[in-house]
Parts: C-alpha cells; structure tokens; sequence
C-alpha cells in the first residue's frame, strides 16, 4: 500500500477542492480525530519533558529561561508532530474515505435524479 505525504497525491481525495479535502479529512471521522489526539497530548508532554527539554539543556543550559525564543521551539514542534499525525491518519483512513466518497457520489447522482425526474413530471 502506498504511503502519501501530500491530501492532493491520495487517489481517494483527487477531484476535491482543497475545502473539500479539509473537510472530509477534519470533519468527518470525529471518533479516529479524538483518538488520535490524545495520543498526540501525550506524545507532546511525554516528548517535551524527555527528549526536548533535555537536549535544549545539553546544547544551551540557559534557554529555556528565554522565553519566548523556548515558547517558539515549543510551537514549532508541536506543528510538526500535528503534521505528522495528519499525514499518518490521512494514510490510515484511506478505505473509510473511499467509503465515504462513494456515499457522497451517490446521494449526489440520487440528488440529480431526483430533480429530473421533478423536471420530467412538470
């Protein structure tokens, strides 16, 4: 199975509008969403406290008393590993999103026709 880094290059997203894509990522499977952030709570904490604060301590002993240059690794690194959540749970839902873009397609075409069949009845 292919591994993608980009929503644009997942076969199952081509077609969408960037909106779209956001949305169906985002917005849709709110359970996986949930899951997926809490472990993300806990890899942030558990990585900060063990693995960023001890090199920012080996490489410059004092920085973390600059607050806002220590606030601003803290954010970057945060960004990261929500990126990297991102592209991992777009890769994992994978089917779920094909299942869903095929609901979609079909309320679509039953909504087309539907409204042809109302023109025909006029």
């Amino acid at each position: 199975m292919a591994f993608y880094f980009r929503a644009d290059d997942v076969p199952e997203l081509r077609g969408l509008s960037k909106w779209d894509q956001r949305v169906l990522l985002r917005g849709t499977f709110l359970k996986e969403r949930a899951i997926s952030t809490l472990l993300l709570l806990v890899l942030v904490i558990g990585s900060i406290q063990f693995v960023i604060n001890p090199m920012l301590e080996s490489f410059s002993p004092g920085f973390q008393h600059n607050t806002l240059a220590y606030a601003g690794v803290l954010i970057v690194w945060l960004l990261a590993l929500m990126s990297a959540r991102d592209i991992v749970m777009m890769n994992i839902l994978r089917p779920k999103i094909a299942a869903k873009r095929v609901e979609q397609q079909a309320a679509e075409l039953a909504a087309v026709k539907a409204a042809n069949e109302g023109d025909a009845a006029e």
